[in-house]
């Protein structure tokens, strides 16, 4: 047998180094080994994975929301910021063939909208308002991951015109049926658009009722609004918002009572008492399981019976890493809920200026694209069906060739008060002057209509021109005492006969 050279090992080696290098390209993240071995390989459908879990991760969602403290507060936030004290509110902008504003149907819209706004209009339980409703939908979407909102045309009221709040328990996940291509509930075409929702006429966790609910109402899907943001192309249902933030949150929880739970003990000081000789202590008394027991008061000193010793059982808490540790773990969740950790906290002890700022412009970015996803999915949807059905009934007095030029609703939803309102409102008046931005633009940041405040201060200068009462200088008497001031700063001395002024 021929001996290799050592130039052919040299050869094999280099041989056995580029194939070893080439067998190592790829992506990291999809390499197998010890460290990697817990991590998912597989890939399902978002619809099979939502229908094996999507009814655990709604009751646990629920009772985090529930009876977690952080919980219970992202469901706050949500409501506050999104929705807020008067609603995401209608401004009509309907205009007249020539371009200008109607602004008498734009009153009348405007005014009957309200109206139907109001509880006992527009649900059909008659117990919630349209500000009630969009509270309803947008904690509904983030703890349960879907909400039903079902138009009643018709419906015996003024505007012949409700709605009926369902909540997603009603959908049946479980319902399947591919003869009918239905699909968790939901009945689709060939493209996948809902045809129909067969909703469950009982709710299937209701004490109240004995029967198996087995039975649907089909109802076509014109008349349903199915709310959910999805994050795959074909997903079917909605996945709560939670769905990161539950397991750690949830630990988070327990972890905070244990704390609570030792640091009560300990600061009780309790402690046993030892007999050399062991003697059988009776003590003051004995509890149910026949324990001897003593009683013992603050600030009482008492004389221990002859042979015994104190052990004292100290428990060192609070601990020193409880704030540290629960700080990081509510970071996580922070992130998981998409809120920031102050606000999710209720702890401003670490920010100052600048973070408070570039933290609050973040987060209401955040707040405004869920804002914008309920007025594009939600409000209109429903405006465009009651502007319908009020010209029917007659609420509006409008020739329905008209719909198209008046159905054009913009939506003010809820806006903030500046971090530092003096700085942010020269930075405004600086931007109008400099012709960088309109009145118009810098209002409604504010959560307010432009042409509302120029009818309120016109209609304040009329009052006030009435009572006698001057409230402010006119531009012109601005200009002239601003030319005086401007001419007191400089000194006579430094004026030369031409009108030109001659520096220092």
């Amino acid at each position: 047998m021929r001996k290799i050279t050592f130039r052919e090992k040299i050869g094999l080696l280099y041989f056995k180094y580029f194939v070893r290098r080439r067998q190592q390209r790829g992506f990291d993240a999809a390499k197998t080994n010890r460290l990697l071995n817990d991590w998912a390989t597989g890939s399902k459908s978002a619809d099979y994975d939502i229908e094996n879990d999507l009814e655990t991760l709604r009751a646990r969602s629920r009772d985090l929301c529930n009876n977690n403290d952080y919980g219970r507060k992202f469901m706050n936030l949500l409501a506050t910021n999104v929705v807020g004290a008067n609603g995401i509110r209608l401004q009509s902008k309907a205009k007249l063939p020539d371009g200008e504003l109607d602004s008498d149907t734009n009153d009348m819209i405007e005014a009957a909208w309200k109206q139907w706004c109001k509880k006992g209009n527009c649900t059909a339980d008659g117990r919630h308002s349209f500000r009630d409703v969009q509270r309803l939908v947008i904690q509904t979407v983030a703890r349960d991951g879907e909400i039903l909102i079902r138009k009643v045309p018709g419906y015996n009221n003024a505007f012949r015109f409700a709605l009926q709040i369902i909540e997603p328990d009603y959908l049946d996940i479980k319902y399947k049926d591919e003869r009918k291509n239905i699909r968790m509930g939901i009945e689709s075409d060939r493209w996948k658009a809902p045809k129909a929702y067969h909703i469950l006429k009982k709710h299937p966790g209701d004490r109240f009722y004995s029967a198996a609910p087995g039975k649907y109402d089909r109802i076509p899907a014109k008349e349903i609004n199915h709310l959910y943001i999805p994050e795959r192309a074909e997903q079917t249902r909605g996945v709560p918002w939670t769905v990161t933030a539950l397991k750690r949150l949830h630990m988070l929880g327990h972890y905070e009572q244990s704390e609570l739970v030792a640091a009560r003990v300990g600061a009780a000081k309790m402690g046993f008492l030892q007999s050399p000789q062991g003697y059988n202590y009776q003590g003051d008394d004995t509890d149910a399981a026949g324990n001897v027991i003593t009683e013992v008061s603050p600030g009482k000193l008492e004389q221990l019976p002859q042979g015994y010793e104190f052990k004292p059982f100290d428990v060192d808490h609070p601990n020193s890493g409880f704030e540290q540790f629960v700080r990081a773990a509510l970071r996580g969740a922070a992130s998981g809920l998409n809120v920031s950790y102050d606000s999710l906290s209720s702890n401003l002890s670490d920010v100052n200026y600048s973070s408070l700022r570039q933290g609050a412009i973040e987060l209401r970015d955040g707040w405004m694209m869920l804002q914008s996803w309920m007025i594009e999915h939600f409000c209109e949807d429903i405006f465009s069906e009651w502007l319908n059905w009020a010209m029917v009934s007659g609420q509006l007095n409008l020739k329905m060739q008209d719909i198209n030029r008046i159905n054009t609703p913009m939506w003010q939803p809820r806006r903030w008060a500046w971090v530092d309102p003096l700085k942010d409102v020269q930075a405004s008046t600086t931007a109008i002057q400099q012709g960088l931005r309109s009145r118009t633009d810098i209002v409604a940041e504010s959560g307010g209509d432009v042409e509302d405040i120029f009818e309120q201060l016109a209609q304040e200068k009329e009052a006030a021109e009435k009572l006698g009462i001057k409230i402010e200088k006119d531009s012109e008497e601005k200009e002239n005492e601003q030319d005086d001031q401007d001419g007191k700063n400089v000194s006579p001395l430094y004026l030369q006969p031409g009108g030109a002024q001659r520096g220092r």
